[in-house]
Parts: structure tokens; sequence; C-alpha cells
């Protein structure tokens, strides 16, 4: 029997009515999320921050929808996009000393501390999803590093752009090259 010979049109319409309920539940949980992001964001980076709060529903609501692997990893991409929202900007400027101000003469805008400390945040979800055998790797990886770019864009706001840029490039880059390593880890061990 084929596929196209086993639907009927009220197996359709029960798989139609799932997804409109998945979606809706999916909807439900981004904008709850969404508020505290929002809260958040305001605190940290004042009210230019909130431009980003759709994006990251729009994004969670596709996360949680999709499901399994990919919430999985968006999850804990939330975590450490949340811990870059939260890091005060003394943390990222390598060369700025600290309670420096943004717009102070004492202080240099280079993208190098945010690249390093976006790595070794994304290194850290990366090393914590990779403990997880239940999980495809590959999409829990694209999951962690959407959660976080979703996460942490509102604290980029607050940056230059080339600090923003590099922020999310270390999260990414920090994700992706370990989660990927992880996938070559387990291709090799199933193969031997």
């Amino acid at each position: 029997m084929s596929a196209a010979s086993s639907s009927s049109p009220v197996r359709d319409a029960a798989r139609r009515a799932y997804e409109r309920g998945r979606l809706a539940s999916a909807a439900k949980h981004a904008v709850l999320f969404g508020v505290v992001l929002a809260v958040l964001a305001f605190v940290h980076g004042g009210i230019s921050a909130l431009a980003w709060v759709p994006g990251f529903v729009v994004a969670w609501t596709l996360l949680e929808h999709r499901g399994m692997s990919w919430l999985a990893g968006a999850r804990a991409g939330a975590i450490g996009g949340a811990l870059a929202l939260l890091l005060p900007a003394s943390a990222m400027e390598s060369c700025c000393r600290a309670g420096c101000a943004m717009t102070g003469g004492a202080c240099c805008k280079m993208a190098g501390g945010c690249i390093m400390m976006g790595a070794v945040i994304g290194l850290g979800v990366a090393g914590w999803l990779a403990r997880r055998r239940d999980l495809r790797r590959a999409e829990a990886a694209f999951g962690a590093a959407i959660g976080m770019v979703a996460t942490a864009v509102p604290r980029c706001s607050s940056m230059v752009l080339g600090e923003g840029a590099g922020l999310l490039a270390g999260l990414v880059a920090g994700t992706i090259a370990t989660m990927l390593v992880s996938v070559a880890i387990d291709r090799a061990r199933k193969t031997a």
C-alpha cells in the first residue's frame, strides 16, 4: 500500500489539527520566553534592545514546533545566550578597565574580546550537548546556535557593530565547531 493510498480525509484533518495545536503551543511558549527576554534585554540594553525580541519569538516558535534535538539544542543555546546577554561590557572589551563608559576615551572598541567570550560560551554549550547521547548532534548544534543568537542578539544593541558581530560569531563558531567534532567522533566510533 503506498503512502498516497493510505491517506484519508479524516487522517489528513487530524494531522492538520495536531500541527496547529503544536504550533499554538510553541507560540505560547515563545511569547512567554520573549517576555522574559524583553525584561532582561531592557534592563541590560535599554529600549533599543527590545527591537530584537520579535525575532526571538519567531525563531523560538519555529524551534519549539520542530522539537526534539532542535529544541534541546535551542534550550541549551538560550542559556548560553542569556549568559552573553548578562555579561558586563568590561568582560568582552579586553582592553577596557572595569566600569569604563562606552563613549569614554580610555575604552577601545575591538571585537577580539567579544569573539573570545562568545567562543567560550559556545564551547560550554556544545560540551554540555555533546554529553547527551539521545540527540541528533547536527540538529542540536544548529538549534543551539539559533537559540544562542536569538537570545544574545539584544546584547549587541548596546555594542559597536564589530563587537556585536564578534560576540555572535564566537557563539556560533564555538558551538558548531565543537558539535561537528562530536559528530565526527560518533561516526568514527560506529565504524570501529
